[in-house]
C-alpha cells in the first residue's frame, strides 16, 4: 500500500473518504504515528518480558541473562486465567513502572531538495527497552518508524541522549529492534533506566484496561487511558494481513512503537496505526506482544525473520476477468522473481496457479495465506494452466524470503 511510504496530509485522505459510514478491516485507511519535520516543520505521514524488572549496573555489573527469553518463558500456558484484581496496580502505579522503559527515537534520513541540496528529514517515534545485558540496551520499536534511517538518536526519561544502531528489521510485521552499545550509555543513566515486564496478550480481554504510553508530537512520556476494544482486528499492511489489537486509548504520530499496557503495568501490545479520518475517534492499533516475541528473537538472532517465499508477482482472476478473457478462475503470475524457488521450478509469467497441496486456490490473498503458513524447505505442489489450457504440475521447494542469492 503506497500511503503506507508517502508523507501527505491527514486532512486531505480524509477529505477523501467522506461519506463513508463502514470501514473494511482489510481495507482500512491507517496512519503512521511518526511526527515527520523538515527544516523545523511538521509535516504529516501517512503509512502504511513476563518476569521481574531489571535495572543493574550498567557500567559492569548489569545483569547478564537474557531477559527476553525470561519474559517469553514466565507467561501462564492457561490462556483463560484472569489476573486477580490483587494485582491491578493504579494508573499513577503503572506510569511509575513502565515509564524507566519507554524511550523517544528520532530518525534522521538524508535527502536532497529539489536543486539537490543536501536536507535533513528527521521522523519521531517511540521504543520499549525488552533487554539490558552486557552489550548493552536492546529497544524493540516500529519498522516504520527507523526505517532507511542515517542516524538514530534514543532520549530517556531523564532527557538524556544517547546515539542507536539497528539490529534488525522486519517490514512485514512492522516490528525493529535497536541497541545502544555499553560503552556509549552515559554514567548517569545508571539505574534509572529498566526491561518492561511482557505481559501475555493472549488472555486479554474486551472492555479490560488500556493505557498507552509513547511520546505522540515529540511531547515525550505522555501517557492516555482507555480500554481494549477489540481484538484480532485484520489490516492490512504493505500486502501482508496483520491481526492486531484494537483500543480507544489515544494513539497519535509519535506514538509508534511505543508500549499498550494492562493494568498489571504489562506490555501487552506495540502502538502502530490509527484511522486516519474526522468522522473516527479512539480507534487505534497495536501489535500483540505474542506475536512480536518470536519476531524479536530472530532479529536477535540473525537481523531479519525467516519467511518461506515463493518468489512471483500475482493478481487475482476472478469469475468477471476469468470471462471476458477466458482465463481459469485462480491467480495469475505476472512476473517471476529470478533465482526463487518458482523460478527454479520453472513457473512463467503468464501461468494461473490453481490448485496447491490439493486445495483450489481462488486469490491471491489465499495464496499468500497457504505460503505464510509453510516453513523455509518445505515442499508444496502446485498446479497452474499454462497457455490457456495446458495443466502444468510443480514440485516446489520454498526458499527464504530474506536469502541472499
Amino acid at each position: 500500500m503506497d500511503e503506507f511510504n508517502k508523507k501527505e496530509d491527514s486532512q486531505n485522505r480524509s477529505d477523501q473518504d467522506k461519506g463513508k459510514k463502514r470501514f473494511s478491516f482489510k481495507q482500512i485507511v491507517i496512519l503512521v504515528l511518526i511526527a515527520s519535520f523538515i527544516g523545523g516543520t511538521a509535516i504529516g505521514a501517512g503509512y502504511q518480558l513476563a518476569g521481574y524488572i531489571i535495572s543493574g549496573n550498567l557500567k559492569g555489573e548489569m545483569q547478564q541473562q537474557s531477559s527476553l527469553e525470561e519474559n517469553v518463558n514466565k507467561n501462564s500456558s492457561n490462556k483463560n486465567t484472569t489476573p486477580i484484581s490483587q494485582s491491578n496496580l493504579t494508573t499513577q502505579e503503572i506510569v511509575k513502572k513502565v515509564g524507566p522503559s519507554v524511550v523517544s527515537i528520532t530518525s534522521k534520513v538524508m535527502t536532497q531538495d529539489w536543486f539537490r541540496n543536501p536536507s535533513i528529514q528527521e521522523g519521531m517515534g517511540s521504543g520499549v527497552i525488552f533487554q539490558i545485558d552486557d552489550k548493552g540496551v536492546f529497544i524493540l520499536t516500529n519498522n516504520h518508524v527507523i526505517a532507511n534511517s542515517d542516524e538514530l538518536t534514543v532520549t530517556f526519561e531523564n532527557n538524556l541522549q544517547v546515539k542507536g544502531e539497528v539490529v534488525g528489521v522486519d517490514e512485514d510485521s512492522d516490528l525493529a529492534v535497536i541497541k545502544i552499545n555499553k560503552k556509549n550509555i552515559p554514567n548517569a543513566l545508571e539505574g534509572k533506566i529498566q526491561v518492561a515486564e511482557f505481559g501475555d496478550s493472549d488472555k486479554l480481554t474486551v472492555g479490560e484496561k488500556a493505557i498507552a504510553i509513547g511520546n505522540p508530537l515529540g511531547y515525550d512520556d505522555t501517557v492516555t487511558v482507555g480500554v481494549i476494544s477489540a481484538l484480532d482486528r485484520e489490516l492490512q499492511i504493505a500486502d501482508q494481513n496483520i491481526k492486531l489489537i484494537q483500543t480507544d486509548a489515544a494513539i497519535n504520530p509519535g506514538n509508534s512503537g511505543g508500549a499498550l499496557v494492562n493494568n498489571q503495568g504489562q506490555v501487552i501490545g506495540i502502538n502502530t496505526a490509527k484511522i486516519a479520518d474526522t468522522e473516527v475517534e479512539g480507534i487505534g492499533f497495536a501489535i500483540p506482544i505474542n506475536s512480536a516475541k518470536p519476531i524479536i528473537q530472530e532479529l536477535l538472532k540473525q537481523g531479519y525473520v525467516s519467511r518461506p517465499y515463493l518468489g512471483v508477482m500475482i493478481k487475482d482472476i476472478d469469475e468477471e476477468t476469468s470471462q471476458i478473457y477466458k482465463l481459469p478462475v485462480g491467480v495469475l503470475v505476472v512476473e517471476v522473481v529470478e533465482n526463487s524457488a518458482a523460478d527454479k521450478a520453472g513457473l512463467q509469467p503468464g501461468d494461473v496457479i490453481i490448485e496447491i497441496d490439493g486445495e483450489k486456490i481462488l486469490s491471491a490473498e489465499q495464496l499468500t495465506q497457504k505460503i505464510s503458513n509453510k516453513k523455509v524447505g518445505d515442499k508444496i505442489h502446485l498446479i497452474a494452466v499454462r497457455n490457456g489450457d495446458e495443466n502444468k504440475e510443480f514440485t516446489i521447494t520454498l526458499k527464504e524470503k530474506n536469502a541472499q542469492e
